[in-house]
């Protein structure tokens, strides 16, 4: 995968601004009227420049202040903040830093990124013999040694849970062909380490030096991986790094040989702040007891541009909104941002708990998440864009309104490369991101999100970003907002409610 440095972002970001806005002041540039997809294209440039967005660092900073200055200019109400603390783990992203590395009986070998929240070495790393793990290895083997382990491709298990092998509807550009696996393996392999082998609660407390996960995956597309799902919150205290599938052969050969090596993983833990933000764009009856809301949500952090930029795409759909007399909207819309996708004990935190007088008044959801991704592919080892935008799915609660009505924006939108998906209905996937809040709560409601061809890592940048397709997704989900809006219940009943 094609990347920059921090430094080589922030100067890319200040020469597209230049040429964009000449030699007037940049604040200026920022500040004035822009064309739609100008400004949408400035906003991810910006936010792109800050690096990954974890909750409480920096870039998570500027990115939510830059949101909650939008939401304030576009006259969301009773903005809220609730804040929380955590333990953020955090190292370098970039390998050239060299802040993780390993070295077999001192030779290098390459690797693709670190496990996050695994722990950290000393400068000089931690030397030990390698092990090779597989199922049948005694645990009291693996104290101070650097376990090495195998994560295998996409289980036939797994491809019947993932594969999309029916839709509701699918462009013209997708409707012969069959959904391939390439996301579904993406998805289990980084959830492997932590959600289905569960290494992280085995390796706690093992006394084992260090562990290195092989990846099925070629080195362009295991570059930059960052751990997903962190389920369980704190340190596993066993720092971990991954390798790809070309080192993988190298260094799987080495373990079985019981070879030394070493294993180097600085990092520091900070104690940091974030918050859920909330708001209100008033409906007709916004202050009174009969009020209902729709529920418009996202999330706040993830590993690059964007996973998660959500946020911008809430903006735009409240700019439109707008544009509608407060007399006209039935019901009001209740914007929620959430920080905690990528942190350990994700969505330990129940913000609907915290506010149930709003929760229970709450009658349908929209998530937004994954906005404007172009598409990467595997070429060989190299994983590149493919020129071609990510596919777009549409998700929908199973009514027959709700979907004729997903499937009539998205024709009107003349988007590419996209599907209308009811899970429940069987065959068309699993709902992803936050969109399955709708199942959760029984409710009406729709998600947005991509295939998510570099979900998972730290690399994806402003060059994978497409200003049109993120409008295009933007329009569709507006369109489906104002459905929701005006329509009455029985329009819009669950299946089987």
């Amino acid at each position: 995968m094609v990347f920059r440095s921090n430094d080589n972002k922030i100067f890319y970001c200040l020469i597209i601004l230049f040429l964009t806005f000449g030699t007037q002041n940049l604040t200026k540039a920022f500040s004035n009227p822009k064309p739609t997809l100008e400004e949408v294209y400035s906003w991810h440039l910006l936010k792109d420049s800050y690096g990954p967005t974890f909750a409480g660092n920096l870039s998570w900073q500027k990115y939510v202040e830059l949101l909650e200055k939008e939401l304030i200019d576009n006259g969301i109400k009773s903005l809220t903040k609730d804040f929380f603390e955590y333990e953020r783990w955090y190292t370098s992203n970039e390998s050239n830093d060299h802040q993780w590395t390993l070295t077999v009986e001192g030779e290098p070998i390459d690797v693709a990124s670190y496990w996050a929240y695994s722990g950290f070495t000393g400068k000089t790393g931690v030397e030990g013999k390698l092990l090779y793990f597989n199922q049948d290895t005694p645990k009291d083997l693996i104290k101070g040694k650097i376990i090495v382990f195998d994560v295998g491709g996409l289980p036939n298990t797994f491809k019947r849970f993932s594969q999309i092998s029916k839709h509701e509807y699918a462009t013209k550009d997708l409707h012969q062909i069959q959904d391939d696996d390439s996301t579904g393996d993406y998805w289990y392999q980084v959830n492997y380490v932590t959600r289905f082998a569960k290494l992280d609660e085995y390796l706690k407390d093992s006394g084992a030096l260090g562990a290195i996960a092989i990846l099925s995956m070629s080195p362009g597309r295991a570059e930059g991986i960052y751990t997903f799902p962190l389920i369980r919150p704190g340190i596993i205290g066993v720092p971990g790094l991954y390798v790809d599938r070309v080192s993988g052969n190298e260094l799987r050969d080495a373990a079985l040989k019981g070879k030394y090596a070493n294993l180097k993983l600085l990092a520091n833990v900070q104690n940091s702040k974030a918050y859920f933000l909330s708001g209100f764009l008033p409906g007709k009856h916004f202050g009174e007891d009969k009020d209902q809301f729709i529920l418009l949500t996202t999330h706040t952090d993830g590993p690059n541009l964007t996973q998660e930029n959500g946020g911008f795409g809430i903006i735009k759909i409240i700019e439109q909104i707008n544009k509608i007399p407060i007399s006209e909207r039935n019901k009001t819309i209740l914007i929620m941002l959430d920080p905690q996708h990528f942190m350990p004990g994700r969505h330990s935190i129940d913000w609907f708990n915290l506010h149930a007088n709003l929760s229970s008044r709450i009658v349908s959801v929209l998530a937004v998440e994954h906005l404007g991704q172009m598409e990467y592919k595997d070429f060989g080892n190299q994983f590149k864009l493919s020129g071609t935008t990510d596919k777009t799915y549409i998700y929908t609660q199973d009514n027959q309104n709700l979907i004729d009505q997903a499937i009539y924006s998205v024709e009107k939108h003349k988007i590419e490369r996209t599907y209308v998906l009811c899970p429940d209905r069987g065959g068309q996937g699993p709902w992803t991101g936050m969109g399955n809040l709708a199942q959760k709560m029984k409710i009406p409601g729709y998600g947005i999100s991509t295939s998510m061809s570099g979900y998972w890592s730290t690399k994806p940048g402003i060059e994978s970003f497409s200003s049109e397709l993120f409008m295009k997704q933007v329009d569709i989900m507006t369109d489906l907002t104002l459905y929701l809006m005006n329509a009455n219940g029985e329009e819009i009943q669950i299946k089987g409610l």
